[in-house]
């Protein structure tokens, strides 16, 4: 990635090959550090560091936190902190609670209160775009992780390869379909630009004759993809597939086909703990019942936060480091599965057991 003036969605679609072929094989084993063993595909494309002196201050920005996985991602991001007290000073955290808005305003006023750096999980990406490139210009070190955000106008990214999910998904969706089908997508927060990014990689590939039913947004819960879920049983009488890119809304839109008692089909979603112990509990009922699972790190926190203190040492970073992600489905969900934890639990991550069940007790 020469090109500086390369889009967000470009320099994604570049990387991808380097994270898809990086990860080939790779499965999640239960280790110390899971960041530092992770496979992570860097741009060539730099992000200067520069040097603050004294300890510092970072804010981070949460779009909202809502679900298991931002509790998970928060946790491990406070846990990391705690590892470098000889360096921060405060870590500063605000919630837009899913307020485009809130959130916006949350980043005027880390700016105002001059923190070092700013870390991101946006709500919208063209939404936040403008406030980064402001705190960027006031020479704060920007790292927004997880959603992608629009232009380049930020310090460096952190984050799954949208393009390399949406690619996975719909061979999938071919292949267990044969081809041809009826398929409901369901996204999560309306308008963020992680679905959109993954979905419309997905539809580059998708074969001509699955006919998408409808595109319904969850907030990525389970309870509301249960109940839109039924919605959609109700009017359509055939449906034989569910895309989902989160586990959460995979697991409440199975919970609704057997609800309404019809047969599970093949759904997609990522490393939730409850879609994966009931693929378990109901596969060997339902023989059309198959999970891509694509991982969604909860630790991707960290990778930012080691990102944004090495910048503010004064290092080089990647502009760009997108994580490799591990795609979970029959052949080896039962290393990733935890049955003995809640099904909230997100298991790619970097929390141990002990620490996920005083998190979800």
């Amino acid at each position: 990635m020469h090109d500086r003036n390369l889009t967000r969605r470009q320099a994604l679609a570049l990387g991808a090959t380097a994270v898809a072929t990086a990860m080939a094989g790779s499965t999640l084993k239960a280790f110390a550090d899971v960041v530092a063993q992770a496979k992570i595909a860097a741009s060539e494309e730099i992000a200067k560091g520069t040097r603050k002196e004294g300890k510092l201050r970072i804010g981070f920005s949460n779009g909202f936190s809502g679900n298991s996985w931002r509790t998970e991602c928060l946790a491990s991001l406070k846990k990391e902190a705690a590892n470098h007290t000889d360096l921060i000073e405060d870590l500063i955290i605000v919630d837009g609670q899913g307020d485009i808005t809130k959130q916006v305003n949350d980043i005027e006023d880390l700016i105002v209160q001059n923190v070092d750096a700013i870390m991101c999980i946006p709500n919208s990406g063209s939404a936040v775009a403008p406030v980064l490139r402001k705190a960027t210009r006031a020479g704060i070190t920007t790292v927004p992780f997880n959603l992608p955000v629009e232009g380049g106008n930020y310090t460096a990214y952190v984050g799954v390869d949208p393009v390399t999910k949406g690619h996975q998904i719909s061979a999938f969706f071919n292949e267990t379909l044969g081809g041809k089908g009826k398929i409901v997508v369901l996204g999560g927060l309306p308008g963020n630009s992680y679905t959109a990014a993954i979905w419309e990689a997905t539809q580059k590939d998708l074969s001509k004759d699955i006919e998408v039913l409808a595109f319904k947004d969850t907030n990525w819960e389970e309870d509301r993809a249960k109940i839109i879920m039924a919605d959609l049983i109700a009017a359509h009488p055939q449906i034989d597939g569910v895309w989902c890119d989160g586990g959460q809304v995979a697991t409440g839109a199975m919970k609704a086909l057997l609800a309404a008692k019809r047969p599970l089909v093949p759904v997609t979603g990522d490393d939730y703990n409850g879609i994966l112990k009931l693929y378990d509990a109901e596969k060997a009922n339902h023989p059309n019942f198959k999970i891509c699972m694509v991982s969604e790190p909860t630790w991707q926190s960290v990778v930012t936060l080691r990102a944004t203190l090495d910048l503010l040492a004064g290092k080089d970073v990647p502009k760009y480091q997108l994580i490799g992600a591990r795609r979970i489905d029959g052949s080896n969900y039962q290393e990733f599965i935890k049955p003995d934890l809640p099904d909230g639990v997100c298991v790619d991550t970097d929390l141990s057991d002990a620490e996920l069940k005083a998190i979800f007790s």
